[in-house]
């Protein structure tokens, strides 16, 4: 049966929402195909110097893109133990996705997503900062404090649970509370002229404290308290404000906060039995002279606000970047025997496993371009990465789109070279045929992504979902669309059928009649032609089905040819998540 018939017959196997997966049941049972995500909040900053003009906090008030939590699922109302762990969530590593007070946090790998189990009405999650791979079988987290001479928020601890979860919904709110305590010293100093002139170059040191104890995650009690030893402390850049953390303790007799500037040694002394209470902040200002020290003030606080806000993780404007996330497992590639529009290059059909990727719902516009060409050292771009010039010039210095109207107009006549170092700067790569084809159908392995959504009036899908030359007519002009011009399929991705031919990073041997050979056809080495996948506005529909593929010289371009970009999992610790959000937002 042709493609057309199938058109008039109106037989068509409907798609499938692919924005997660079933796990196996041994070891992720599931409800829904939701991967649970963290919405996590630290409080405001809580401290700023009346003496340093410098504004930044030195310990963790707010969060970084890549840090790292800890994460438990457990039965709901009992503690933390072995026998309460459910799903096999034990530990698992969760990272930062961006700046900021409040964050989300992802999976930082396939192994460590979590779901919801099938057989629990509710749950609850303890979590931790920093994340360490190291715990102890009974739950206890290593605390050392001893080095705070240069990254404060690695020696800090934040604990985080929340109880009764229901499967009901996406809404994980994470509220991190600090675990230790936190001296802060305003430091005025009254030494002679020349001194205070230095004053950056102050060195500090805390004496007499615990430095090294352990923290159950269990109830939150610290205990094995132990190495009193002098902790290198850091300052400012000014030198007025100092921060140390502490593990809570009641100070001994000999607790005392060293002060040197160029071999002249002050000490503070601290009151003997001074407590120090968990989660709280302890601030002093203090005027240094020579030898004396005085305190004028001493101000307790809980060390930050306890503020915790649900997001509706249904709700796609909460999620920061604007990325597709496709779920790995095996998937089927290629056509099926016996396809009739099918062309020998797509044979036979196969499983590949594919691995967890994020992938840019929209072509690579001309905008988007435009800021990578700008940020290249010397603005001096290679000839094969710059498009045509009748879409992008160099002007004054600085490249431009030539007609800004078409700003959100999909990027062409893009060599494959320069379409993967856009790709490769994000910190991305341009997708493989199988992460292509899996993203595109969508979990549908009939002819579109789109096939079966209407039976009974199918042919109006075709203008919806398609850009080529049998359709022009229903979609404008001769031309390519902008790249949300037309309807996403189930994945949520716009113009996977048509509109600009993609590069896919695959390279690829030509049969005897041009096109790829089939995927049985074994070679090695890098090959002299690299596959593109989709059809284009140009194309007949048949050549934009998600099976359909061709290949071409890397340095070929043309007026209908683009991209798209992925990001891995094994990409995702060192991406700069602001950038990719600044870069892959549409005007």
């Amino acid at each position: 049966m042709t493609l057309s018939m199938r058109v008039l017959g109106g037989w068509l196997i409907g798609a499938i929402l692919l924005i997660g997966c079933n796990a196996d049941d041994d070891h992720r049972p599931v409800s829904g195909n939701e991967v649970v995500k963290f919405n996590s909040w630290l409080s405001e900053v809580s401290s700023v110097s009346r003496a340093s003009d410098i504004e930044d906090s030195m310990t963790k008030e707010e969060w970084k893109a890549g840090d790292y939590i800890g994460v438990y699922m457990k039965e709901n109302g009992k503690s933390l133990s072995d026998n309460v762990i459910i799903g096999n969530v034990d530990n698992n590593k969760y990272m930062s996705t961006k700046d900021g007070k409040n964050s989300i946090f992802i999976a930082a790998s396939e192994k460590d997503e979590i779901y919801y189990p099938y057989n629990s009405p509710t749950v609850s999650f303890v979590a931790y900062y920093p994340y360490k791979n190291t715990l102890t079988t009974d739950y206890l987290y290593p605390i050392d404090i001893s080095n705070q001479k240069e990254d404060l928020t690695n020696v800090d601890l934040l604990y985080a649970t929340f109880e009764n979860k229901s499967s009901e919904g996406m809404n994980i709110p994470l509220t991190f509370h600090h675990q230790l305590t936190k001296l802060v010293l305003n430091l005025q100093p009254n030494l002679a002229e020349d001194k205070n002139a230095y004053f950056e170059g102050i060195k500090v040191r805390a004496n007499g404290f615990y430095t090294k104890a352990n923290f159950s995650l269990v109830n939150k009690l610290i205990s094995d308290l132990e190495k009193i030893d002098t902790i290198p402390v850091k300052t400012s850049s000014d030198g007025k404000r100092v921060e140390v953390i502490l593990i809570p303790q009641t100070a001994g007799p000999d607790a005392y906060i060293e002060f040197d500037l160029f071999g002249d040694i002050v000490k503070w002394h601290i009151s003997a039995n001074k407590v120090f209470e968990a989660g709280k902040q302890y601030e002093y200002t203090l005027y240094l002279g020579k030898p004396w020290i005085e305190v004028d003030e001493e101000k307790i606080s809980s060390w930050g606000d306890e503020i915790s806000v649900p997001v509706n993780w249904n709700d796609p404007t909460h999620f920061p970047i604007n990325l597709v996330k496709i779920l790995g497992g095996d998937h089927l590639v290629g056509s099926p025997k016996n396809t009739i529009e099918a062309a020998a290059n797509e044979y036979p059909q196969h499983k590949v496993s594919v691995g967890t990727f994020w992938i840019s719902p929209y072509e690579i516009t001309i905008g988007q371009y435009v800021k990578f060409l700008n940020d290249q050292p010397g603005r001096e771009i290679a000839e094969e990465l710059q498009p045509h010039k009748t879409m992008i010039n160099y002007e004054g210095g600085v490249w431009h789109v030539v007609d800004s109207s078409r700003n959100n107009y999909p990027v062409t006549n893009v060599t494959w070279y320069g379409a993967r170092a856009f790709a490769q700067w994000l910190g991305g790569d341009l997708p493989s045929e199988a992460e292509w084809e899996t993203a595109c159908r969508a979990g549908n392995y009939d002819l579109f992504s789109f096939s079966g959504l209407d039976n009974n009036n199918e042919s109006i899908y075709y203008a919806r979902f398609v850009n080529c030359r049998d359709e022009a007519s229903s979609n404008g002009e001769d031309d390519v669309l902008l790249v949300n011009a037309l309807s996403p399929n189930k994945n949520g991705l716009f113009n996977m059928h048509g509109n600009a031919s993609e590069w896919c990073r695959d390279a690829a041997v030509r049969n005897a009649n041009g096109s790829p050979a089939p995927y049985d056809y074994k070679f090695s080495g890098e090959g002299d032609l690299y596959v593109i996948r989709g059809g284009s506005y140009k194309t007949p529909l048949n050549e934009c089905r998600s099976a359909s593929r061709t290949c071409l010289s890397p340095e070929k371009t043309d007026n209908d040819i683009g991209f798209r970009v992925v990001f891995p999992i094994s990409n995702v610790p060192n991406l700069d998540f602001g950038k990719i959000e600044r870069v892959l937002s549409l005007n």
